[in-house]
């Protein structure tokens, strides 16, 4: 059995490709939970786009796609100004969701 890469490493992965093909994406982040280091979580990135519609937290789930993402992920994508209501806690990730590290910033 061969071992799988990092949760962390296929995050950053997803996260090069996404604003790769979207290059308006402002910023990813790695969303984290409690139960992360189990392989059936699926591994969660917040995406600030301002070209996308303001809609709220709605998750996208995704299935695994063995090698490269051996994991299922989730992307949530937000709006700049739903990003900051994040920050500010008036916007809330689903419960046990907490924002972790960025994986990607557009130049500023």
């Amino acid at each position: 059995m061969s071992k799988l890469p990092s949760k962390n490493d296929v995050a950053k992965l997803l996260a090069g490709a996404h604003q790769e093909v979207e290059p308006a994406i402002k910023q990813i982040f790695r969303i984290l939970s409690e139960q992360e280091d189990k392989v059936e979580e699926p591994l969660k990135l917040l995406e600030v786009n301002p070209e996308t519609s303001p809609s709220g937290i709605v998750p996208i789930m995704f299935a695994p796609e063995p090698p490269n993402v051996p994991y299922a992920s989730v992307i949530v994508e937000v709006t700049e100004n739903e990003y900051a209501s994040i920050e500010e806690g008036t916007l809330k990730l689903p419960h046990g969701w907490t924002l972790g590290d960025e994986l990607c910033a557009a130049a500023r």
